[in-house]
């Protein structure tokens, strides 16, 4: 799908209502804007959590030693 918008004095593009309604973007979400070689790409910017910060690389025991770690920026 290929659409056209106009770019603000600002900077500014406003996302078509079909792409919006297809991909449901919140307003005050954040989004990457990504350089290519084929031009500007807009994704959304992932969002960050404990579980996916964590999934598969430690056990539950360690869960809470690594929350710590993270509130402090210390090995506690």
């Amino acid at each position: 799908m290929a659409s056209t918008v106009k770019i603000s004095s600002k900077g500014q593009i406003t996302l078509p209502k079909e792409l919006r309604e297809k991909h449901h973007p919140g307003e005050g979400e954040e989004a990457m804007v990504v350089d290519t070689e084929a031009g500007i790409l807009i994704r959304p910017r992932p969002k960050r959590s404990l579980y996916r910060l964590f999934k598969g690389r430690m056990d539950s025991a360690g869960v809470e030693k690594a929350i710590r770690q993270l509130r402090h920026g210390s090995n506690a």
